[in-house]
């Protein structure tokens, strides 16, 4: 799926609630698939571009739970950091 990519910014306008859902759920199913940092880079650049759909502190939120759950992946946590 390409949704964050291509096609999340004009749908967030009128389906804003399903959109944060599906990229949000792509933003945890690319960390569980990251293993090192240029993937991790990948996975907070998505974070960047999820706080200009869903805002701030839904960007948080995912950031606290991916720093909750991948707590023994320091490069993880520091590329964590740099997002806020």
């Amino acid at each position: 799926m390409s949704l964050p990519g291509e096609h999340a910014a004009r749908l967030s306008e009128k389906y804003s609630e399903e959109v944060k859902r599906i990229y949000a759920d792509q933003i945890y199913n690319a960390a569980s698939a990251s293993s090192n940092r240029k993937k991790y880079q990948r996975v907070c650049g998505m974070l960047k571009r999820y706080k200009k759909i869903a805002g701030k502190a839904s960007q948080n939120e995912i950031v606290l739970q991916l720093e909750n759950q991948y707590n023994r992946r320091p490069a993880f946590l520091d590329e964590l950091a740099k997002v806020q």
